[in-house]
């Protein structure tokens, strides 16, 4: 689930989507990667913060 947040290559559609916008946008893989770490660090923080106060 989290794996097209990390990198642009985590997920197959997110290749495609990049690909499809390329002649109109550039999106690199730092610019992806500098939004989608952040997104899934949290994530992750949340979800195990989470379970564990569940238990």
């Amino acid at each position: 689930m989290l794996a097209g947040n990390f990198p642009i290559t985590g997920s197959v559609a997110n290749i495609i989507v990049v690909e499809s916008a390329r002649p109109d946008v550039h999106v690199s893989f730092w610019d992806y990667f500098r939004a989608g770490a952040p997104i899934t660090l949290i994530t992750l923080l949340v979800g195990s913060g989470w379970l564990a106060w569940r238990k």
